[in-house]
């Protein structure tokens, strides 16, 4: 039975909390560190409408021996969290990135060179509907890959995770993050910007910015040796609004509340890559300075 610790308490960290536990390993949620250690109890909704019952252990800090360390936080967060987390963190254990965007992983490596660095994605819905209830909305599957060579033993991790049907393990999970993050880059900032839901984006008015935004990342995942055609990407993404048309994104909710976005780990990290490659991106730049600019509004 390994130990796993969660950092992030929002709907994905409880959505694998119950199936960590289910799966007989051991769990507990790590919270801010000024925070007083609880047992948080928490109702867990499946797609047929039953519901289950789990405790958990949460706490400010670590728990001894801790095995793998969950991140399900906000991009954006990742770094500054697990600085605070440094002291508490030794070379065994492995750190399993589960976010939107990319970039976090060299962060992490800077910080934890000598332990093992995981990354992955998950296309599972859950929300979060109180502190003590969790709906699983949408069946998807999670990746799980290495980020550096440490991490490369831990292939079997899927047989550990046995409760979570659809985890699988990719050699090469470089490719899943480009297609989640191309997804991501046409949907979020577009939602956030005319606060609607993922579906609106193929209306007329709407779907040839998506069009615009789905070129220019072709271009850059050509040059970055990733294996889609533009066609195959345009696809992709028209299939994702057509499947969640009712769904509003995650850029869509933190504009809407005011807070922080994963934009510099979605959009921005794109923008990086394509200067690297002398790539003009006009459209993703656009889209990128317009959320920087709601995001400077909502703080002042």
């Amino acid at each position: 039975m390994a130990n796993w610790n969660i950092l992030g308490a929002g709907a994905i960290g409880h959505f694998f909390a119950e199936k960590l536990l289910k799966s007989g390993q051991h769990a507990a949620f790590v919270l801010r560190p000024e925070s007083e250690s609880h047992i948080r109890s928490f109702s867990f909704e499946n797609l047929s409408g039953e519901n289950t019952s789990n405790t958990v252990m949460a706490q400010g800090q670590l728990t001894p021996k801790c095995d793998f360390l969950l991140v399900t936080l906000k991009a954006q967060d990742v770094l500054p969290a697990l600085t605070l987390l440094q002291s508490q963190i030794d070379k065994h254990c492995c750190l399993v990135l589960l976010h939107n965007g990319m970039g976090t992983a060299e962060q992490t490596e800077k910080l934890f060179p000598r332990n093992a660095i995981m990354v992955g994605t998950t296309s599972n819905g859950v929300l979060k509907l109180s502190a003590d209830h969790i709906r699983h909305t949408g069946a998807g599957v999670t990746w799980l890959g290495p980020f550096n060579n440490q991490a490369k033993r831990y292939k079997d991790i899927a047989t550990q995770v046995s409760a979570l049907e659809e985890l699988s393990w990719c050699d090469d999970i470089r490719e899943k993050l480009w297609l989640k993050l191309v997804i991501n880059c046409a949907i979020n900032p577009l939602t956030a910007i005319h606060q609607c839901k993922n579906g609106e984006l193929a209306s007329a008015a709407l779907h040839p910015q998506v069009i615009n935004i789905v070129q220019e990342l072709a271009l850059v995942c050509e040059k970055a040796r990733l294996p889609w055609s533009y066609t195959e990407l345009q696809a992709q993404v028209d299939n994702v609004i057509a499947r969640t048309a009712e769904n509003y994104s995650s850029m869509h909710q933190d504009c809407h509340f005011n807070r922080q976005t994963e934009i510099d780990y979605i959009t921005g990290y794109v923008l990086k890559v394509a200067n690297a490659y002398s790539i003009p991106v006009p459209s993703n730049q656009a889209l990128y300075e317009q959320i920087k600019q709601q995001e400077t509004g909502n703080s002042r």
